[in-house]
């Protein structure tokens, strides 16, 4: 270990009467159907509920016609603000007829709902103040404007989506421009044009960078500033080594997911010294708006959700081949910039002082390399390090794939029966999760061990073959190519679920999919229904491709635990002296493990014990670590 970065390492109203509590409860039960992204065009004629004295107007919503029932009471609405459509009275009913009578006539006092926008608590008092006005049998125009206040406070806490679903126009955030309130979320699709055909700049004329849209970059400055909260091992790294600078002439080339995340990371190696350029590894996991907070920033970041595979490889090519740049060094995950610096820029490759690689994929490239003889330049195996494989294969596994099933598909996993092809730590992870929930878990497998491994922990080990008829999901998790073919997906039940959580998009035969007699049927983003000439369907996530980063996200502190493994094994690779690593593929030292390990156990307030002298004589071990030998299997 140089002497430059050791130091590193060694870790320098009233709700008791009956009634109002029964009006409250009502009223409350009408905002939260507000809430609900409910088609109108679906919806059956209902009334709200409500006391003996009110009146309201019905609607046949097949004609769209209105009918008012005969009342002697009316209110003149004065509120500007178009009423909430609930519970099948829609907004054009609410707002009354053209003399401005109200649709929604009950016998509401004069309330004040006094709000400061910042919770549902004003609202809930608010619709507690109505109640209790409403029992005194109170009537007045002002009661049109103390519901026009409530109507207000249900906008506010609305998303914009369902605010525009509900007849309202989304009001700006205070301090912010009204265009962000027209943003609904994570790398939105509202752009078809592709990036590569627009001419985007920053705020300070900074052009070298490829993103889906530059104006999104404060929302995902928000992300990266949430994920640094989680992320307590990188950015104490950050604090103790940006003063030294060991990263200070290093050039890097990122080929990674592109998430709030990976954007800590970026900063933190800059913070280093770095000098960087990033591409994404995967076509449908980068998050765009952080992306654009990234070249905001001063990044060269050529990546968007949903490249196509043309994309990719440009996207890969403009960070390799800059202009007065040359990398130095190559962090990547999949083993795709490797590749291509390898097969279009061989005397730029050679030049290259050490790769950092994380993935099952990309290592098993390396080591094909190293075997043929053509890797030309020393590797860090950071895939098989204890602090990625334990921390971010099994534990980030064990919560992401439950995020991501839940969000494509809103289906209960309870007594469903799910395939795990794999049980390494992903396919552990994925095991562990869904027996949770109640699935009937099986496992194939070709190591033996692994495979006893899944019969101890109680679950059944089988072929695919076996029970590809019976299955509603089937998940791989091998890294290996064509385990679910053709003939599989044939034989498979009407409604399964297909999936893959391994790096590769290829365990999963999509492109035998892609044929005349089936169908493509997009039911949301990264969800498609694959329909067969009988009927049968298939339910397809991410295309085949890593289904927790394309669909949903990971856990940040996992993710911080990773990342900080990575820039301390970049670190290694910049700095060591000539000699220490050869043309080959090293494992993180053990002593790296543990010192990423003791960054983040502050978090926990965990307090290690230290050993005696004596103890450690007996051991034979120092007493600063490391405490395990390489070759111990945590």
């Amino acid at each position: 270990m140089s002497t430059r970065h050791g130091d590193y390492l060694n870790g320098r109203g009233s709700d008791k009467d009956p009634l109002i509590a029964s009006e409250h409860e009502e009223a409350h039960t009408a905002a939260k159907f507000a809430a609900l992204n409910m088609d109108e065009g679906a919806r059956c004629s209902k009334r709200i509920p409500s006391t003996p004295g009110d009146v309201i107007e019905e609607r046949n919503t097949s004609t769209g016609q209105t009918s008012k029932p005969s009342s002697s009471s009316s209110l003149s609405s004065k509120s500007s603000n178009p009423p909430l459509s609930v519970v099948g009275v829609s907004s054009e009913e609410a707002k009354g007829d053209s003399t401005g009578h109200s649709g929604l006539r009950a016998p509401l006092a004069r309330v004040e709902c006094q709000s400061d926008g910042s919770s549902s608590d004003s609202t809930i008092k608010c619709l507690d103040n109505v109640a209790v006005e409403r029992r005194k049998g109170n009537s007045s125009a002002a009661a049109s404007r103390a519901a026009s206040a409530f109507v207000e406070k249900v906008t506010t806490l609305l998303s914009p989506v369902d605010a525009e679903r509900n007849g309202f126009k989304p009001r700006p955030c205070e301090g912010s421009p009204s265009s962000f309130t027209s943003y609904t979320g994570s790398s939105s699709d509202e752009d078809d044009t592709s990036p590569r055909e627009k001419t985007q700049k920053n705020s300070k004329g900074f052009g070298d960078f490829c993103v889906k849209n530059i104006d999104h970059a404060a929302f995902g400055r928000r992300e990266i500033e949430i994920a640094e909260q989680e992320m307590p091992g990188l950015m104490a790294l950050r604090r103790r080594a940006e003063a030294d600078k060991p990263l200070q002439g290093a050039k890097i080339i990122g080929c990674t997911h592109i998430t709030a995340q990976t954007a800590v990371l970026v900063e933190t190696l800059a913070a280093l010294g770095a000098s960087l350029r990033w591409s994404a590894c995967n076509i449908y996991s980068t998050q765009n708006e952080v992306a654009a907070a990234l070249a905001e920033s001063g990044f060269p970041i050529y990546a968007w959700k949903g490249e196509t595979e043309e994309d990719f490889w440009w996207c890969i090519d403009k960070c390799v081949n800059a202009e007065g740049w040359q990398p130095n060094t190559i962090l990547d995950d999949g083993g795709d910039a490797t590749h291509w610096l390898l097969k279009r820029y061989p005397a730029m490759f050679n030049m290259v002082k050490g790769i950092v690689e994380e993935s099952v994929t990309g290592v098993h490239r390396l080591y094909q390399l190293s075997k043929s003889g053509k890797l030309s330049v020393p590797a860090m195996n950071v895939n098989d390090s204890v602090t990625k494989t334990k921390f971010d294969n099994l534990y980030s596994c064990r919560e992401s794939i439950l995020d991501a099933l839940k969000r494509t598909t809103d289906v209960m996993f309870g007594g469903k029966q799910v395939l795990i092809s794999g049980y390494g730590e992903v396919g552990k992870g994925c095991s562990q999760a869904l027996k949770g929930l109640g699935a009937i878990v099986s496992v194939t497998e070709i190591d033996p061990i692994c495979a006893l491994q899944a019969c101890m922990d109680g679950f059944r080990v089988v072929k695919l073959d076996e029970v590809v008829r019976q299955i509603d999901v089937l998940i791989t998790c091998t890294g290996n190519k064509n385990v679910v073919t053709r003939q599989h997906l044939d034989r498979l039940k009407n409604g399964c679920i297909v999936c893959n959580m391994g790096h590769s998009n290829t365990e999963i035969d999509v492109t035998s999919l892609r044929t005349p007699e089936l169908t493509w049927e997009k039911v949301r983003s990264q969800v498609d229904h694959i329909i067969w000439p009988d009927g049968k369907r298939i339910i397809l996530l991410a295309e085949g491709r890593l289904v927790n980063l394309s669909c949903s996200s990971v856990p940040s502190f996992v993710v911080s635990i990773t990342a900080t493994t990575q820039a301390l094994a970049l670190i290694e690779l910049f700095n060591a002296p000539q000699g220490r690593y050869k043309q080959d593929v090293y494992l993180l030292p053990k002593k790296m493990d543990e010192y990423v390990a003791s960054l983040h156990l502050p978090t926990f307030d965990a307090h290690l014990t230290e050993l005696s002298d004596d103890q450690a004589k007996y051991l034979g071990l120092n007493k600063a670590g490391p405490f395990k030998p390489n070759y111990y299997r945590y």
